[in-house]
C-alpha cells in the first residue's frame, strides 16, 4: 500500500547494553535495599511479595511480607518457618527475645545457590558497612523494632 507505509516503524533495544536482563523479559535484577520492602500489614502495591509467618507466635505474623518491585526479576525467594529449604541458601531470622514456644529459633529467608543477594541478620540493629532494611512488627512486643535484613 503506497499510502500508509511512511509512518510505520521497527523498534528494538539492545538489552545487553543497557544491563537488562533479556533472558528475564527485560526484567532488571531487584537493587538491595531500595528495590525491597518489608510489610508488617499485607502486600504494599507495586510490590510482589512472598508471605513471611511463624504460626506459632500470636503476634499478627500472619500478614506480613518481604517484597521486590515490579518490573524487577523475581529473586526466587522462600520464607520457611520449619528450617532451611535443602538446595538454596539460606539466612535464619530470629530474635532471641521472643519466648521459646514462638519457635523463631528455625525460621529462615532463602534464595537460590547462586544469587547474589547474599543477606545477613541483625536482631540488634544495623550492621555498619552493610545496606539495611528494618523489618518491623509493631504488633509483636518482642524488640522487633531493631531487626535489620541487611546485604
Amino acid at each position: 500500500d503506497p499510502h500508509t507505509w511512511h509512518d510505520i516503524y521497527f523498534c528494538w533495544r539492545n538489552y545487553q547494553s543497557s544491563g537488562i536482563n533479556a533472558e528475564y523479559g527485560g526484567l532488571y535484577d531487584p537493587i538491595f535495599p531500595e528495590d525491597f520492602w518489608f510489610s508488617s500489614y499485607n502486600p504494599p502495591h507495586g510490590y510482589d511479595c512472598i508471605r513471611i509467618m511463624e504460626p506459632s507466635d500470636p503476634h499478627t505474623w500472619d500478614d506480613n511480607y518481604f517484597c521486590w518491585r515490579w518490573g524487577a526479576k523475581d529473586p526466587l525467594m522462600k520464607w520457611k518457618y520449619n528450617g532451611p529449604e535443602p538446595g538454596m541458601k539460606c539466612t535464619q531470622i530470629v530474635e532471641a527475645a521472643n519466648p521459646a514456644s514462638h519457635t523463631w529459633h528455625d525460621n529462615y529467608l532463602c534464595v537460590p545457590q547462586d544469587s547474589y543477594l547474599d543477606f545477613t541478620w541483625s536482631s540488634a540493629g544495623q550492621i555498619p558497612g552493610k545496606s539495611c532494611l528494618q523489618w518491623l512488627e509493631s504488633a509483636d512486643p518482642y524488640t522487633w523494632n531493631d531487626n535489620f535484613l541487611c546485604m
